[in-house]
């Protein structure tokens, strides 16, 4: 296996003693992710069929603080800009090239900006980064578009676009069926393409799409067409698309019916979108599961 393989393998949410700050190799970063967990608690308005965390397990803790978040991500980024962090495996296997810091991102164990703290993290962090130098590393929010419309997520992610932020918002179906198959929501999709709408016509957006194999099945030719359709209705409407990421599962689930796609299937898919989208920015990251 790969050295890049090695190190992005490892994305638990857990580090050393650390209740909310954790450094991953990001593949899609193309360097050092460090996670903010605002939902300790694993909480979260989506129930994917693909999702990495372990719900069966207690939490630690359920309250966030913010003051403890700062000190956890001080030291990570004295690791990560002294270097020792690439002394610690698995970071020590990355690829040279991957051994930089690239962003600060809020991800987590559920939907960073639905926690009521959201807004204060990002100005707190903003101002860390100011602390230690870092305007290219980029403040980076993880969502599922979910609460995006929200007046708290607005101002929070007005702060994010104003420090080096990037959006990075989940659309994963095309179709309310396929939609509820895989996120497993009560929020509807009609809503989240909504949220969508409205985000990308106020700032940059990157849009992610996880396709897998779910139950010995691929997504339809239907799915994907109404995928596509959701995603030109969004461009037709105006947003501002920064990119597209297709990807699919790299790291074992704990729902053992969640495949990755085979690299042809992916690339099958990649094609219809630019060949119906060939205007669109698009990225592929393919599965590294056996």
């Amino acid at each position: 296996m790969a050295a890049l393989d090695l190190a992005h393998l490892n994305h638990r949410r857990i580090w050393r003693d650390f209740d909310y700050c954790y450094p991953v190799i990001s593949r899609r970063s193309r360097g050092v992710s460090l996670g903010v967990n605002l939902n300790p608690g694993k909480a979260c308005n989506f129930d994917c069929v693909y999702c990495e965390v372990d719900r069966l397990n207690p939490a630690r803790r359920k309250d966030v603080d913010l003051g403890q978040i700062e000190d956890e991500m001080k030291i990570l980024i004295d690791l990560a800009i002294s270097g020792e962090l690439f002394k610690t495996h698995p970071f020590s296997t990355a690829k040279k090239e991957l051994q930089r810091l690239n962003d600060i991102a809020f991800s987590g164990d559920g939907e960073p900006s639905a926690a009521k703290e959201f807004p204060e993290s990002v100005t707190r962090l903003a101002q860390l980064k100011r602390q230690f130098g870092l305007s290219d590393v980029k403040l980076i929010l993880i969502t599922n578009a979910t609460v995006l419309k929200a007046t708290g997520v607005i101002s929070g992610i007005d702060a994010l676009m104003a420090n080096n932020g990037e959006i990075w918002a989940k659309l994963d179906a095309g179709t309310q069926n396929y939609y509820q198959t895989i996120n497993r929501s009560s929020v509807s999709l009609n809503q989240i393409i909504e949220n969508l709408e409205f985000a990308g016509k106020r700032w940059p957006i990157i849009i992610q799409t996880l396709f897998l194999e779910w139950e010995g099945r691929r997504p339809s030719d239907q799915d994907i067409n109404s995928y596509i359709n959701s995603l030109k209705y969004l461009l037709d409407s105006g947003i501002q698309l920064q990119s597209l990421q297709l990807h699919t599962i790299a790291r074992p689930t704990p729902e053992p019916e969640a495949r990755p796609l085979s690299t042809a299937v992916l690339d099958e898919i990649a094609d219809e979108v630019t060949r119906k989208l060939p205007n669109i920015s698009l990225d592929v990251f393919y599965g590294t599961v056996a």
